[in-house]
């Protein structure tokens, strides 16, 4: 009876055993299964991690990259412009040197004409003003007006550069035909020539 109890026991022990091994076996398989899976979607986890990394670098790099050139660019047309204005100034300067130049009658008489044609009145009153001008000279032109105008020679030059002013008698109608402001009103036409004689563009 002793004998039989013992089987007994040794059976149930190497049963319970057996159960336990494959259940060992089953949460080992489990296990590598989830440790698998974890790695799997770890691996997937950084590179997506990565990726995103990259393109954020590769956006910064170009923003960098950009933000130089619009730096660059900016300060090529900063000198651009420099060079323009200095070449303007210089302009100014021959215009306003124009009184003592043989050419002084011819202009007066063209802007004089212009003006009043502008204005579209026969009795304008017609201010004419250049620096370093002889009266009698800006008198002189005043032959040459319709003979309702009205002639007024300045001392000082309209608009510092000097120039011709026209206006009907009641100073309504005005029409500047001084240098600057003809130069204002070829202003981009002339950047543009002056720009694309010296740089090409």
């Amino acid at each position: 009876m002793a004998e039989s109890l013992d089987k007994l026991h040794n059976r149930i022990l190497s049963d319970a055993k057996l159960k336990a091994a494959g259940i060992v076996e089953q949460a080992e398989e489990k296990s590598k299964q989830i440790l698998g899976e974890a790695q799997a979607q770890a691996q997937r986890d950084a590179d997506d991690i990565l990726s995103r990394a990259s393109l954020e670098a590769e956006s910064i790099r170009r923003s960098i990259l950009s933000s130089r050139i619009r730096a660059n660019r900016l300060t090529i047309l900063d000198e651009k412009n420099k060079i323009v204005q200095s070449i303007l100034k210089s302009v100014e300067q021959n215009l306003s040197d124009i009184p003592s130049s043989d050419q002084f009658e011819s202009i007066l008489k063209r802007f004089a004409a212009e003006a009043v044609e502008a204005v579209g009145t026969d009795d304008a009153v017609v201010r004419i003003g250049f620096r370093n001008a002889d009266k009698k000279r800006l008198q002189s032109i005043g032959q040459l007006l319709p003979k309702r105008t009205k002639l007024l020679a300045e001392e000082t030059a309209i608009d510092d550069l000097g120039g011709v002013v026209a206006s009907d008698p009641e100073g309504k109608m005005i029409f500047n035909n001084s240098f600057k402001a003809r130069i204002e009103r070829l202003d981009n036409q002339l950047l543009t020539t002056i720009s694309s004689t010296i740089f090409g563009e």
